[in-house]
């Protein structure tokens, strides 16, 4: 792998830590508790991959505007 390529401001793995960094913020914390209390409830949820598969696309696109809204 090149690694000028893999260290570009725009590689997906500098994005994501570049997310990560910021979900440490305090302003953050309602994001954080939807992304954690989406997971708690999926985990508790009974195993149907159809429905499974809408609550992760429902989980997606609210969080992809929430994020998007989102000051941070």
């Amino acid at each position: 792998m090149d690694t000028a390529a893999s260290q570009s401001p725009s590689s997906p793995s500098i994005m994501f830590y570049d997310f990560l960094y910021k979900m440490r913020n305090p302003a953050s914390l309602n994001l954080v508790k939807s992304i954690k209390s989406f997971i708690v409830s999926f985990l508790f949820s009974y195993a149907s991959p159809e429905n499974n598969s809408k609550k992760v696309q429902e989980f997606f696109w609210t969080m992809e505007a929430a994020i998007i809204e989102h000051p941070l």
